[in-house]
């Protein structure tokens, strides 16, 4: 229990010493809060979260169901990998590859114009930020529903083609109670990454009439350098956050032993009219909405790969992985820590309501506002020491606590399945610690383990929020330098970094299929 109690001390010690040192920092006076605006903020943050979990819980159900389907196809596995990709991708480089897509000056408002009409800005705002939004919740919602369905025993399939149902009885009896257990938990997480994004709604927000309260905070603290209204915003989203992650902590996941090991029964609706024209308008959005950025990403990028030479990338580059790296170690370390201690208070102590609450503290960190933990450390570093000269260290850090959620989500149910299967027996023999660890919970956390890792690694690197509120001349990160580029409309040189994060990135996730020992994993 020990490791698990460090952990949580860390990260409440670590949250607690940000909201102090955003309270020192605002001093006795109170803050001045234009609460008309920020009333504005958090309905528009709200509104655009719902429209983008609904349209990417519906489009991620369709595909997942157009795939389950149509198992084999001509750009089949193609799609699959750009949707792998999609959901590994770091903001920023979408934000490139939406607006090279769907701008003004855009492959769709080029070929506007060349028919006579003008788009106007009409991707910035609201419509901007759910193409982005969508873009990486959908392959997202599809992946998970896809394994669901995956996991339908084959028996079914086998009553169904028996009783000879038609295409709706199917969908009533089979597919849509899979996408009903599915949806409520991820309805919530797509939800909460809506609801707190930053690097998107900062980019194609188009002004304060679409901004959200991630970007009021990081106005307020780097531009305003107001740490009293900076706090007063944090705290109201902490609160909103906590609203929104209490029902997602109640509603469980699937099992492990529902683990997707594909298709093996052959569906009684493939061949019935309306699924083959539904499926077929489906994958063609869904290829329409996908893989035009990442196309964008790649060509514009080709075109300037010469400038990938040039110092300053090469530096960005150094920065990023030096930051990555150890923030996705500490985060797959704190999640292993965290995990242990569920699982001891839950199943040896029989403390459900404690382990709730571990549980609780791991997930809670999702609806911190990073740079209310980073200005806050920033507050209390600078009584102590020069904080410029810790911002990679800190930098790492609060990378590390925001994958927190996403890791723990990974590495805590197949520690609890090792503990119902093979508990009571290493416990008979003996075996405890570090060798329970390796004997008896390695097999089962070895893939979940390097997934998280890789995940954890390349939300660090895309990481722009952060490195952009600290960032300075001494360190910038890539996402940084390709603000800063498209910022001054240095296009191909933005291109060509933005192709290089997206390379890095799906470089990732590939090495952790690999080591992960699963080549099925993009298939699924």
């Amino acid at each position: 229990m020990v490791p698990g109690l460090l952990a949580l001390a860390l990260v409440l010690g670590v949250v607690a010493a940000a909201l102090a040192g955003l309270a020192l920092a605002a001093g006795p006076s109170l803050p001045v809060v234009p609460w008309g605006y920020v009333g504005g903020v958090v309905a528009f943050s709200l509104w655009q979260a719902l429209v983008s979990t609904i349209l990417s819980l519906a489009l991620g159900a369709g595909l997942a169901l157009a795939l389950a389907r149509r198992t084999r196809f001509a750009g089949r596995t193609l799609l699959i990998a750009a949707m792998n990709l999609a959901t590994v991708l770091p903001a920023i480089v979408v934000v490139f590859g939406v607006v090279t897509v769907f701008g003004r000056a855009g492959w769709l408002g080029e070929g506007m114009r060349a028919l006579g009409f003008d788009m106007g800005s009409w991707l910035y705002g609201l419509p901007g930020i759910l193409i982005a939004h969508v873009f990486f919740n959908a392959p997202l919602a599809a992946r998970v529903f896809l394994a669901g369905l995956a996991a339908v025993p084959a028996e079914h399939w086998r009553l169904a083609a028996q009783l000879g149902m038609g295409p709706l009885a199917v969908f009533r009896f089979i597919d849509r109670p899979v996408l009903l257990r599915e949806a409520p938990g991820l309805a919530g997480l797509v939800f909460l990454l809506c609801f707190t994004s930053f690097a998107v709604v900062l980019a194609l927000g188009g002004g304060p009439r679409a901004a959200t309260l991630e970007v009021s905070i990081y106005e307020a603290l780097r531009f305003d350098v107001d740490f009293g209204r900076a706090g007063v915003l944090a705290a109201l989203q902490i609160v909103l956050g906590l609203v929104l992650v209490l029902p997602i902590l109640r509603l469980g996941t699937r099992a492990a032993e529902a683990a997707a090991t594909g298709f093996v029964e052959a569906r009684p609706d493939v061949e019935a009219v309306l699924p083959k024209v539904l499926d077929a308008l489906v994958l063609a959005l869904g290829t329409g909405l996908v893989l035009p950025p990442l196309a964008a990403v790649a060509l514009s990028g080709a075109r300037a790969l010469a400038t990938l030479a040039q110092p300053e990338v090469l530096a960005s580059l150094a920065t990023s992985v030096v930051v990555a790296i150890p923030a996705g170690a500490l985060s797959v370390a704190l999640a292993l820590a965290f995990a242990g201690l569920t699982r001891r208070l839950r199943i040896a102590r029989a403390r459900p309501r404690a382990a709730d609450a571990v549980s609780l503290a791991g997930l809670v960190i999702l609806v911190m506002p990073p740079f209310t933990l980073a200005a806050g450390l920033f507050v209390v570093l600078r009584l102590v020491a020069d904080p410029f000269a810790l911002g990679l260290p800190l930098l790492a850090l609060v990378n590390a606590l925001m994958a927190l959620p996403l890791v723990l989500r990974q590495v805590e149910p197949p520690l609890m399945l090792s503990a119902e299967r093979y508990g009571h027996l290493a416990e008979s023999l003996g075996i405890v610690g570090t060798d329970r660890l390796r004997l008896v919970d390695a097999p089962l956390l070895r893939r979940p383990v390097i997934v998280a890792f890789a995940a954890a690694t390349a939300l660090s690197l895309g990481d722009l929020g952060v490195a952009a509120f600290f960032g300075s001349g001494e360190f910038v990160t890539l996402p940084v330098l390709l603000h800063q580029r498209l910022g001054a409309y240095r296009m191909d040189e933005a291109a060509s970094v933005a192709l290089l994060l997206a390379l890095l990135a799906f470089a990732f996730f590939i090495l952790a299929q690999h080591f992960s020992g699963d080549g099925r994993a993009g298939d699924r």
